[in-house]
């Protein structure tokens, strides 16, 4: 990695997959003005760091999965995605560009079938770029514009200042009419046509902007289990960050209830910068994760950054969460993914840092992280 005080900052680009296809998961970020990393996983003490490829511009969201249809696992990023050379340990990955319109930072990338045509597009947004989804063409590594649709320009720094908010999975279908729509903090975007039009419907969850806009994670799931899907949300890149889901109470289009997520543990949250919804201890019920972000802008106050879980104590039709600590060693996390990372059917979590932080437990240096879940 990188040294020197000019490049000690702007760890992004995180993705999840088994790259080298040896049935584990493997991690990879990337460092801003250098390049994409990716972390073989051969045991909890021992991953070895690999070079995807180097980072054409400023980014921050990515994700991975299977653009060209080969059966190996593909990073996108930016107007950028980084094809799998089916040899990763020996060779970086190939570099092909997507979009050359875009000059600016790519805050969130969702992939998810957009128009309903059984296949992934991928979703994307950055507030000085505007909202998209592109058509991946059969031959998407022609270095050609993939075909793009336009969402909304509403998150525009010059107009609504959306920072970000429909990662890492907030594209999914809230009316059940088959197509999925997209949630931002403050509204959800009902898929009209095929993904040719979107209609915007207010949601009463963002009330604060930060620093840089209204911005948060999302995910959409079914929590209730009534068959309608409802909204996991966090704030994010911000002070005093909370947590709520959203319960889908029907309708056309559909009313959503705020419940609140609890808040019993001491100090002023920092910035969730992050969210997953899984069963983590295995009882059947989804449960909410989060963690603070280590960056001095933006810490909490009272207390260190934490890992915490919302654990869901209620029963399939009821969801009742409780707040649960579960990592409190002066380290945060940005972008937190989870996966079953050493196969033992139980679900971990892999993060790293967006900025450091001199107070933290590694004498300030920068850091990725993983948890192993020992249920």
């Amino acid at each position: 990695m990188p040294t020197g005080e000019e490049k000690t900052w702007g760890y992004g680009t995180p993705s999840m997959a088994d790259f080298d296809q040896d049935g584990d998961l493997d991690f990879s970020f990337g460092v801003r003005e250098d390049s994409i990393y990716w972390f073989e996983h051969k045991g909890w003490d021992h991953w070895s760091r690999h070079t995807v490829g180097v980072l054409p511009n400023r980014t921050l969201g990515a994700t991975s999965f299977d653009v060209d249809g080969d059966g190996w696992e593909d990073i996108v990023t930016g107007g950028y995605w980084y094809r799998n050379s089916q040899n990763p340990r020996k060779n970086h990955f190939e570099l092909y560009q997507y979009d050359s319109r875009i000059t600016s930072e790519i805050h969130d990338i969702v992939a998810s079938d957009v128009d309903g045509d059984g296949s992934k597009e991928m979703v994307v947004t950055g507030d000085e770029v505007g909202l998209f989804w592109y058509d991946i063409p059969e031959n998407p590594g022609q270095n050609e514009d993939w075909p793009r649709t336009t969402v909304t320009l509403e998150v525009l720094n010059d107009h609504d200042d959306i920072h970000g908010g429909i990662a890492p999975n907030g594209v999914g279908d809230l009316n059940d009419d088959g197509y999925a729509d997209i949630v931002l903090p403050d509204r959800w975007l009902e898929n009209i046509n095929e993904g040719r039009e979107w209609e915007s419907h207010s949601l009463s969850f963002a009330s604060k902007r930060g620093p840089w806009g209204l911005s948060g994670r999302s995910w959409i799931a079914d929590l209730n289990d009534d068959g309608r899907s409802d909204i996991v949300m966090v704030d994010g890149d911000q002070q005093g960050s909370r947590g709520a889901w959203l319960e889908n109470k029907g309708g056309q289009p559909p009313v959503f209830e705020t419940h609140f997520l609890p808040q019993k543990a001491s100090g002023k949250r920092g910035s969730f910068h992050s969210l997953q919804i899984a069963d983590f201890n295995g009882d059947g019920l989804l449960d909410i994760f989060a963690v603070e972000q280590e960056d001095p802008t933006i810490l909490p106050e009272g207390a260190p950054p934490r890992w915490f879980i919302w654990e869901n104590v209620g029963n399939e039709k009821e969801p009742t969460f409780i707040e649960r600590v579960i990592f409190d060693g002066r380290l945060g996390g940005h972008d937190a993914l989870v996966g079953d990372v050493d196969g033992d059917g139980n679900l971990d979590i892999c993060s790293k840092i967006w900025k450091r932080w001199e107070k933290n437990a590694n004498d300030g240096r920068e850091h990725a992280d993983c948890l192993q879940n020992l249920r």
